[in-house]
């Protein structure tokens, strides 16, 4: 009988010992492991742009599972990029144009998932290319050209200005006016430009307005 209850007694208090340092393993983890956060702000672009569109998508989807998402518009990639660098920002999450970000320089950067493709577009004006039949098929063409190659603070200057190079044009060997591409398709409107850089997606409607500006084209690589 004491056998018997000896083996009670030492089964229950290895059950006894069992649950407490499973509770002291959850508080542990509870303190040293916080839950994930309940808001979050992500940075996006132009309060217009498709980056602000998907940006309030998201808002929507999360605030379904208790999450609150804050937009911070801004200039476009570069300025995301910064606010991502700065731990004083507030900023979590940012949307980036691939290609744009200088790992050497910004070595903590990681991706979550690629949201859509952006090509670089290039559109032209006719009129301003009649020894070429209207058209522009290298950049090298631009020299002394009236170009808009994207805003401070946006992946389009980055990516513009790296393509120019790469042509071998500097900046002085053509007229650069940094535009907002709304800014931009105004001038081009006008007949005040040449060309424009364009980074964004297809199904931006900035893109359809481009097409149905008449006298244009699009540049083909």
């Amino acid at each position: 009988m004491d056998f018997i209850r000896k083996n009670i007694y030492n089964s229950l208090a290895v059950g006894i010992a069992f649950l407490i340092l499973v509770a002291i393993l959850f508080a542990t983890l509870w303190v040293l492991v916080p839950s994930p956060p309940r808001s979050i702000e992500l940075a996006t672009g132009f309060p217009t742009g498709l980056y602000q569109k998907f940006g309030e998508k998201l808002q929507t989807e999360l605030a379904q599972e208790g999450v609150s998402l804050k937009l911070r518009t801004t200039s476009g990639t570069g300025d995301n990029l910064t606010l991502l660098a700065d731990e004083n920002s507030g900023v979590d999450f940012a949307m980036v144009q691939g290609g744009v970000a200088d790992l050497s320089k910004y070595p903590n950067l990681v991706s979550i998932a690629g949201v859509f493709y952006e090509p670089v577009w290039v559109w032209h004006r006719e009129s301003s290319f009649k020894n070429e039949a209207g058209k522009l098929s290298l950049l090298s063409q631009l020299k002394g050209k009236r170009v808009s190659i994207g805003n401070d603070g946006s992946g389009t200057l980055t990516l513009a200005s790296q393509s120019l190079e790469s042509s071998g044009l500097g900046m002085n060997d053509f007229h650069a006016e940094k535009l907002k591409p709304l800014d931009a398709l105004e001038k081009f409107k006008k007949g005040e430009l040449d060309a424009v850089f364009l980074v964004s997606a297809a199904e931006a409607p900035l893109v359809k307005s481009f097409y149905e500006t008449p006298g244009i084209r699009l540049m083909s690589f």
